[in-house]
């Protein structure tokens, strides 16, 4: 099904490095807490989010996970907002996958490749799976109604990304990730802030 997305100006952040991102663990629904990395990547999140104009307009909306929800009060203190929590945005459910490393599943294959986790997410069994996300993620841009400022997840992010630019599923795995960046996105223009005062 078509998805034409006509809302608000949105900016987007994948929470900072957490402990099971460091050991290539799979969270999904669960969580493990930021890495002293992932607090500096929120803090330099901050500091973006002051460079961006009119951020005083923006509401903030947070999936409830712990990792984003500290991700979150570092990042956004800086410019003064206190966030919702937005079920819509958490991350999706990997199913039997959570909690298991990249090794656990795919074996010691040196085939694997960072492009490879998306499908990973996408395909896990008894997760989400690519069509639910999708659904949910719809509905949550469907009743955006100011400019927003989402704090979410790195495969949820993808989704979102997909949808605003009208990707379909192949080049929404091949989307990159970032860890400590801001991506802004306007009238399906994805600008990708990664380094203070500078948009590359």
């Amino acid at each position: 099904m078509s998805f034409r997305y006509t809302g608000p100006r949105l900016l987007l952040l994948r929470h900072g490095e957490t402990e099971w991102n460091r050991q290539g663990r799979l969270q999904g629904r669960k969580n493990s807490p930021l890495t002293d990395l992932g607090r500096a990547q929120a803090r330099q999140q901050g500091e973006i989010l002051k460079q961006i104009s009119s951020i005083e307009c923006f509401d903030a909306v947070c999936s409830p996970l712990g990792r984003a929800q500290e991700t979150a009060r570092i990042a956004l203190s800086a410019v003064g907002k206190l966030p919702r929590l937005e079920a819509r945005v958490a991350e999706i459910n990997a199913g039997d996958w959570e909690a298991k490393t990249f090794g656990e599943i795919c074996g010691s294959a040196p085939s694997f490749h960072d492009k490879d986790l998306m499908r990973l997410f996408l395909t896990a069994p008894n997760g989400e799976g690519f069509d639910a996300l999708r659904a949910r993620c719809v509905a949550f841009l469907s009743d955006l109604e100011q400019p927003t400022i989402v704090v979410s997840h790195s495969v949820t992010l993808c989704m979102i990304r997909g949808l605003l630019r009208d990707l379909g599923r192949t080049e929404i795995e091949a989307l990159d990730r970032p860890q400590g960046a801001v991506y802004e996105v306007a009238a399906g223009v994805e600008t990708l802030w990664s380094a203070i005062s500078a948009r590359v």
